[in-house]
């Protein structure tokens, strides 16, 4: 019926050295808004802050690790984050990163395509152990 979902997350391994993950979200038919008709919804995780940042067009930021784990949607221009593996995904308007490389060497962001990028950000509660 829908293509599957799946979002990116950026992560520190062990050695501290960062990485890019997909991951799947798994989605469940409910009545979520009666009296709408039932639709698919995925787990809902809590979150502890949500805020809005703006970034000039020319803007880059070596390599350091995210400040808390947080989820980060552009919602103008596109920004280009560099694992420190030396992979990289580009993040464009509409589209999400989940930021969890929180330790170890981080990661290298940059503006892409001369346009300020404005984000919202959610942070999120520290991950737990697996």
């Amino acid at each position: 019926m829908f293509p599957p979902l799946a979002y990116t997350r950026l992560y520190a391994d062990s050695a501290g050295e960062s990485h890019f993950e997909p991951v799947p979200i798994e989605t469940y038919t409910r009545l979520f808004a009666p009296p709408a008709p039932p639709f698919n919804v995925s787990e809902f995780v809590p979150a502890s802050g949500v805020g809005f940042v703006r970034v000039p067009g020319d803007w880059i930021g070596d390599l350091h690790p995210s400040p808390f784990r947080m989820w980060v949607f552009v919602l103008s221009g596109e920004i280009e984050f560099e694992a420190s593996d030396g992979q990289r995904a580009s993040v464009r308007t509409g589209s999400g990163l989940l930021l969890e490389d929180v330790s170890g060497k981080g990661h290298v962001s940059r503006v892409i395509g001369g346009a300020a990028a404005t984000l919202a950000v959610v942070e999120l509660a520290p991950a737990q152990r697996r």
